[in-house]
């Protein structure tokens, strides 16, 4: 089972790694002027300027809302399914579209995401007054509005955070901070399986134990520290000092990133079990389901943002 994990995971990280390198260096290209037959409509800007890593992040999160869609059906709700998908894809589309209309309406304007979000709500009420009447109602609207807050609130974090910071240094901040995120699940796995014995929260992950938390925040340290100072060194993404001084502001940022990872883990596991399910699904052989390797990110993306775009001046 550990060498399937190893191989789904490593082939699945190359494989987004890769996609994320062209959309970093498509951003980084004076972008082709590129018209519809027949039109005047320049969609350069668009398919240059961050349209893979949306896609990306596009595909995972409605992966990820069907799941959660799945586990609350096996609890007996009633969730509709494909309006949750498809709000959770226009919370993370949202950010991608603001920005390239930016030219157009003066701005990056944060608040579509907003409106949409009212949109759904109203929508979800409908579709609940029309197919079930009073049946159940709060149950089928609030966990529809959670799945879409939680799948894609979340990770329209990530698109957030690639279409501000923008360019080819947007996609380096968003590797960098999923990176942090992922090797403080392997610093914790690795060395909770090698000295860990007393366990994190029996009832809710028996796996995790008090030492592998450590070994994961230690991690997260380390690799926060070392890759964010190879960025800032090689000019990719130099940070300028802002509320906290550099290189203590990437301390701080990798230590907040591993405990928001460890968190989005838990909270995960907590709708799992829930659901009296291992895994969120069985799309990724050894690995679970989409949700199991998205839930950590979700929560810790916020956090990402907040720091490389408010925190820190990032200058490319």
């Amino acid at each position: 089972m550990l060498r399937v994990r190893l191989i789904v995971g490593i082939s699945l990280a190359a494989a987004l790694v890769a996609l994320l390198y062209v959309d970093g260096r498509l951003a980084a290209r004076l972008t082709p002027v590129i018209r519809l037959p027949g039109s005047s409509v320049d969609v350069g800007p668009w398919l240059y300027n961050g349209a893979i890593s949306t896609a990306i992040v596009l595909v995972l999160t409605v992966g990820a809302a069907h799941e959660l869609v799945r586990l609350a059906r096996v609890r007996g709700y009633r969730p509709f399914g494909l309006t949750a998908c498809f709000f959770a894809g226009v919370l993370v589309v949202g950010p991608y579209i603001s920005a390239n209309l930016a030219p157009v309406t003066g701005g990056y304007d944060a608040s579509w995401g907003l409106l949409w979000l009212a949109i759904a709500l109203a929508y979800v009420f409908l579709l609940q007054a029309v197919r079930h009447r009073t049946e159940n109602a709060l149950e089928n609207v609030a966990i529809t509005i959670f799945i879409v807050l939680y799948a894609g609130g979340l990770a329209s974090f990530l698109t957030k955070l690639r279409m501000e910071v923008g360019g080819a240094t947007g996609v380096a901040v968003v590797v960098f901070s999923i990176f942090v995120v992922k090797m403080t699940d392997v610093g914790a796995y690795f060395v909770g399986g090698a000295f860990g014995h007393r366990k994190l929260i029996p009832w809710l992950s028996p796996k995790k134990t008090w030492v592998g938390f450590w070994g994961g925040l230690g991690t997260a340290l380390v690799c926060a520290l070392v890759i964010g100072r190879w960025l800032h060194a090689s000019g990719l993404a130099r940070i300028e000092e802002r509320y906290v001084t550099y290189p203590w502001a990437l301390l701080v940022l990798g230590l907040l990133l591993g405990i928001f990872s460890v968190g989005g883990d838990l909270c995960a596991s907590l709708l799992k079990r829930d659901a009296h399910a291992k895994d969120s699904g069985r799309a990724l052989p050894g690995l679970g389901g989409v949700l199991d390797i998205l839930d950590s990110p979700l929560l810790a993306a916020p956090v990402a943002w907040l720091f490389w775009t408010r925190v820190f001046h990032v200058v490319a």
